[in-house]
């Protein structure tokens, strides 16, 4: 059930967040940092930073171009074989916190 629940959440924070109509900061080694360690926090290991890193980058890109929390997490899951559908969805959040935050809600 929590599984499905956070699931759900995601589109909800995502997908109801209020459009940003200034240009997002630039991310920063502090952002790398931090994101880096709740990945590690969440359990999810990685076998490069630089490689994670850019993978974060890239789902606030992909929400930046206007798509779906869903659709997000499904191309994590599909970039990512040994991810299940939970890891994907903690990664997109994740990497939604810490690059792209006006893409989340404070629901």
């Amino acid at each position: 059930m929590k599984k499905l629940l956070t699931l759900l959440a995601l589109p909800a924070m995502i997908g109801l967040a209020a459009p940003a109509y200034a240009d997002p900061p630039e991310p920063s080694a502090a952002d790398d940092a931090g994101f880096l360690a709740a990945l590690q926090q969440a359990g999810i290991t990685y076998p490069n930073a630089a490689a994670a890193i850019g993978s974060a980058q890239a789902v606030c890109g992909c929400l930046d171009n206007g798509e779906a929390g869903l659709q997000v997490v499904h191309d994590v899951k599909v970039h990512n074989p040994g991810f299940n559908m939970e890891a994907a969805s903690q990664f997109a959040v994740i990497s939604a916190k810490y690059y792209c935050p006006y893409h989340l809600s404070h629901v």
